[in-house]
């Protein structure tokens, strides 16, 4: 292992991180939602005073700050993913990012949409309440993971609007590859193509270069991996493109002092990303993503690094799971290290009430349905890992009683 991914100081106890999230107590906790809230970094707290500052202090010109500031936010996330800022548009939600998309596509003429049945809330919910408004909306069946971008590529027909699918399914922890492939069939028919990649920024080896998605809508943001907390999102926007989206704020046109965002017809900025960035914003996440964004560069936390330990961690939750011999009655591993995106998914009929039980003795984790998820962050010990599951163990073992 080269230097540049040498993970031994974040396997041993305590974590070399563990020091800069003394808020968060993440030395004393086994905090194992980093697939869902990762802890934000102890330097985070100095956004707070300094957004005070600039609402308190500017005025109005505050406006012009933050609006330099959200381009350094746009570049910070177009440097994580290879994408460009200019492509980069931003907003307080997936969701946000998602609606402006849909409203981007000619349903009208094309009133097909295809998703997958483990897509998050955020995307599946909104697609089955468009279902009132005519949309046909195919849902696969996300299993087997292994051949969802080929049944969602085979899906495709000449009135399809779109095609809407994870990186990483967000119950299972399984990894959705291929998707190279999907967007390559779904250019020669002009559908788009909506990748939700929230759970692989920042954390898988995952670029839209290397991926093959330049040409596809691309969304994420600061919630899970970047540890920014709420509020910061980012979609990439394909170049070259004349999108108009309906669902269009005043953000969407430029010079704000000098043209009137509600004349008719409707004008467009130039940069078709700001197209979709919405109206008036919380700024705060802006300067929390900021301070996040340094914090891991004067850390060395590349995504090479992060990698390199997100998939250390899984091995070790997998293979103590293993060792601890759990009956398969109760519990087991919904899927192998080498089909695991960021985080581990464990089948159980019991996973609201080992969840339950979990947490009130120190060990937070999270449940969708019939699945109970583990999901470390680079601030663990290897030691911090293991007695997770050996807690999980004793859980299971109790309600087994």
């Amino acid at each position: 292992m080269s230097p540049m991914t040498d993970i031994s100081p974040y396997r041993q106890s305590p974590n070399v991180l563990a020091s800069h999230y003394e808020d968060a107590s993440v030395g004393l906790k086994l905090l194992l939602t980093g697939h869902v809230q990762q802890a934000l970094p102890d330097i985070a707290r100095d956004a707070y005073s300094e957004h005070w500052q600039y609402v308190s202090k500017y005025g109005h010109e505050c406006f012009d700050l933050q609006f330099d500031q959200s381009l350094r936010i746009r570049d910070a996330f177009a440097h994580l993913i290879h994408s460009k800022s200019h492509q980069i548009a931003l907003a307080s939600s997936i969701h946000e990012l998602f609606i402006r998309f849909l409203s981007c596509l000619d349903i009208t003429r094309r009133r097909r949409i295809i998703t997958t049945s483990d897509e998050h809330p955020s995307i599946l919910r909104q697609l089955v309440a468009l279902k009132k408004q005519g949309v046909e909306l195919v849902v696969l069946d996300s299993q087997p993971a292994a051949t969802v971008t080929e049944r969602l590529a085979d899906a495709l027909t000449d009135d399809t609007a779109a095609v809407c699918v994870s990186t990483v399914n967000h119950v299972t922890g399984q990894r959705i590859d291929d998707l190279d492939v999907l967007i390559e069939r779904c250019h020669q028919r002009e559908i788009e193509l909506f990748v939700d990649a929230y759970l692989s920024v920042n954390v898988l080896d995952f670029n839209l270069q290397d991926n093959g998605l330049k040409q596809a809508f691309v969304a994420g943001g600061g919630a899970k991996y970047c540890q920014m907390g709420d509020g910061v999102c980012f979609m990439h926007v394909p170049p070259h493109r004349n999108l108009s989206p309906t669902i269009t704020g005043w953000y969407g046109v430029f010079d704000l002092a000098l043209d009137s965002p509600a004349k008719e017809p409707l004008i467009y900025a130039d940069i078709v990303a700001s197209r979709f960035d919405g109206s008036t914003k919380d700024t705060l996440p802006h300067f929390r993503a900021e301070k996040v964004f340094e914090f891991f560069k004067n850390q060395g936390l590349n995504q090479a690094l992060l990698q390199a330990i997100n998939q250390h961690q899984i091995s070790v939750l997998l293979k103590t799971f293993h060792d601890q011999d759990f009956d398969p009655d109760m519990i087991s591993a919904f899927a192998e290290e080498n089909n695991v995106g960021s985080f581990v998914a464990f089948r159980t009929s019991h996973s609201q009430r080992l969840q339950a039980q979990l947490r009130d003795i120190g060990v937070i984790c999270d449940n969708r349905g019939d699945f109970i998820r583990f999901g470390p962050a680079p601030y663990l010990s290897d030691e911090q890992l293991t007695d997770a599951i050996i807690a999980l163990k004793e859980t299971v073992s109790m309600i087994k009683k």
